[in-house]
Parts: structure tokens; C-alpha cells; sequence
């Protein structure tokens, strides 16, 4: 198995972890003891771990291998708040010009409404400061008589609540999110090289891993942003595969944005890897997505937002994935207060048995199907 982590700076510790962490309280549903190995580095670009469990007297062994790209998220990160805002607004109106952003508020209510979060948030903020800074200011200067007191004592308070507001924005995604749609917007303005040339990297390892130790099923999974990654790349493994080996290969897109790039005109190399895709026959492709994660596009083939005949031809196959029924009432309710959170929660165990099932689905002891 081959994993494509979304926009994350964290590499494959943070994963290794969360796969050890959450396989283990999975193992209450599916009645076997998963067992995660210790993680190594195969390549420069790829870190694995083995997971082995028993399902019914059937032994199963999974090479959980981690294709790194967050190197290249760390590059593309603004770390400067400042330069990311300011570069935010250039980014929002090239999706506005381009026409992408008006199809997301028409068709994609979820997707836009997450968009306008972060902006809603800041803007909201500097209002909220203003206001509360203002007040103190009058406050003070009708208490005691002094303009100038008055001024210090409203700025103070509205920079402290100004401050305060920035630290819970980083709780909730806020900043997350803007660098998301930066870069991806970015992506489609030009396509960045560092990324093309580490997907290219990817193709040849898988490429070579599989010739040097096939397997009884691959799968090539990519969650969020990771998705748009795992879609360039299964377009060039459709090139550079035997049929029986794309018959072998399963692509998985969890949680996929692919539409904040192919909706940008200027993206024809990542609209024509969907294309390769649309016309593949042997290689199988699930897009499962949840209705709740407002930070997807769960509702809508991604070959045709963009354009390309999908639904009509199969392509891909859709699967719903329901988190309300993952969890109890009280529980589910505060997960769905976190985006973030929520986004997550297909590489995570769940309260109750699903269908859906991450764990199962990586190393289970039966062939992916759709359910």
C-alpha cells in the first residue's frame, strides 16, 4: 500500500503514529489484534512500516509504505502571518477571476462555504477589535478625563483580543486552510516543478517496487490534497504499468478536493491526467467521500465538474462514507465542530462498527470492494 498524506507539514512519524494509535482501538470492531511494526526508511522519498494481523485463523501482511512530499509542504508553507495574509488576497481573487470560485458558490455549497470561513473569520476579528478597542478608549477617557489614556488603553485591548483571536485560529484550521487554497491555486496558475518532479519519483519507485516484490493487492491511497497528488501519479503509473499490474492497483481518494484545481482553466496538465484516468479501464478507482466534510467534495464526480465524461462511464467509483453513524449523538456533535477533526476521521477508528472501514480496508483479508 502506498499512502499520499494531504497539505501537512508532518512527515511519516505523525502518520506511523496515528495508524498505530487508531488500528488499535479499531481492533475492538473487528475482532483481531492489528500489529504495526516499527517504521524504516526505504528510500529518500518513502518510509514504511509493516502491519500484520489475524483475521480467523487467515494470517495478512500489509507493507504500509509512506510516500513523503511533506518536505515540499514545509517549502510551500508561509510561515509569516502577515505574508500569508496578504498573499491570501491574491489568491482568492485568482479564483474569483478565473471563474472557479463563482462555480463553488453555485453548485458546491459545502466546499464554498469552507472557503469563506477563514475570511469570515478574520474579518470578523478585526471588527470585533476594533469595536472592543474603541469602547475601552471611550470607556477610559470618560472615566478619567484623559484622551491619551484612553487611546493606549483601547489599543492594548484590541491587539491583546486581536492576538487572542489569531492563537484560536490556529486551533481552528484557519490559517490551515488559507495555505491550502494558496498553494492549490498556486498549482493551477503553475504547476510547481518540485512537485511534478517528486510525483515523476514516486512512479518510478512504485514502479520498480512492484517489479521487485508484487503483491496480491496495491493500493494507492490519497486523502485530502493528497488526493490531487494521487491522481497525477495513478495517471502516470496508467502509463508505465503492465495491464495485469493496473488490474492489481486500486486508487483510493478520501476526502478529495480535486475540483479547487481542476475547476482553474489554467490547469490543463492536471485536466488532462484526469482524462487518463477517465479512460483507464484495468486500474480501480473509489472516491469516497462524507456529505458532513464540508472541506470535500462529496457530492459530484470530479471527472465531471471538470469537464470529462466520468459518471457516464463509470469513472469513478462513488462511495459515501457516514461519520454520524460512526459515533454517538453527543460525540459525533462535537466532532463536527472541528473541520479539521472531521477531515480526519477517514484515517481514524470510529465508536461504533461501519462500513467504512479504514483499517479493514489496509490490511483486511479480502480485496477492496465497493460496499
Amino acid at each position: 500500500m502506498y499512502y499520499v498524506s494531504g497539505f501537512d507539514p508532518r512527515g511519516a512519524g505523525f502518520y506511523h503514529r496515528l495508524y498505530r494509535e487508531e488500528s488499535a482501538k479499531q481492533s475492538v470492531h473487528l475482532g483481531t489484534t492489528v500489529e504495526v511494526g516499527a517504521r524504516s526508511r526505504l528510500d529518500k522519498h518513502v518510509s514504511a512500516w509493516n502491519v500484520s494481523s489475524q483475521w480467523h485463523g487467515n494470517e495478512v501482511s500489509t507493507e504500509y509504505q509512506f510516500l513523503h512530499w511533506d518536505d515540499l509542504v514545509r517549502r510551500h508553507w508561509e510561515p509569516n502571518l502577515l505574508k500569508l495574509l496578504l498573499s491570501s488576497l491574491a489568491t482568492y481573487a485568482g479564483y474569483v477571476g478565473c471563474g472557479a470560485f463563482g462555480r463553488l458558490g453555485k453548485t458546491f455549497r459545502g466546499p464554498f462555504y469552507s472557503a469563506l470561513y477563514p475570511l469570515a473569520y478574520l474579518f470578523l476579528l478585526l471588527m470585533l477589535a476594533l469595536a472592543v478597542g474603541m469602547a475601552v478608549k471611550t470607556a477610559i477617557g470618560s472615566a478619567m478625563g484623559h484622551g491619551l489614556l484612553g487611546w493606549a488603553g483601547g489599543i492594548a485591548c484590541g491587539v491583546a483580543l486581536a492576538w487572542a483571536g489569531v492563537a484560536l485560529a490556529n486551533r481552528l484550521a484557519v490559517f490551515w486552510l488559507l495555505r491550502i487554497y494558496r498553494f492549490v491555486q498556486g498549482w493551477g496558475v503553475r504547476e510547481p516543478k518540485d512537485v511534478q518532479d517528486r510525483i515523476d519519483a514516486f512512479a518510478d519507485w512504485i514502479r520498480r517496487d512492484q517489479q521487485a516484490s508484487p503483491c496480491d493487492e496495491v493500493l494507492l491511497v490519497g486523502h485530502s490534497v493528497g488526493s490531487i497528488v494521487a491522481v497525477s501519479l495513478a495517471a502516470r503509473m496508467a502509463d508505465i504499468l503492465t495491464p495485469a499490474q493496473r488490474r492489481n492497483l486500486t486508487l483510493i481518494t478520501l476526502g478529495q478536493c480535486i475540483p479547487l484545481l481542476s475547476l482553474m482553466p489554467s490547469a490543463k496538465a492536471f485536466r488532462s491526467d484526469l482524462r487518463r484516468l477517465a479512460k483507464e479501464r484495468d486500474m480501480q478507482w473509489l472516491d469516497m467521500n462524507a456529505r458532513a466534510d464540508s472541506l470535500c467534495f462529496s457530492q459530484a464526480n470530479p471527472l465531471d465538474i471538470s469537464g470529462i465524461t466520468g459518471a457516464g462511464v463509470g469513472r469513478p467509483t462513488a462511495q459515501v462514507v457516514r461519520p454520524f453513524r460512526m459515533f454517538g449523538k453527543k460525540e459525533y456533535a462535537r466532532m463536527k465542530r472541528s473541520r479539521q477533526r472531521l477531515h480526519f476521521q477517514y484515517l481514524m477508528a470510529s465508536a461504533l462498527p461501519n462500513e467504512y472501514d479504514y483499517f479493514r480496508m489496509t490490511a483486511g483479508p479480502r480485496r477492496i470492494q465497493p460496499f
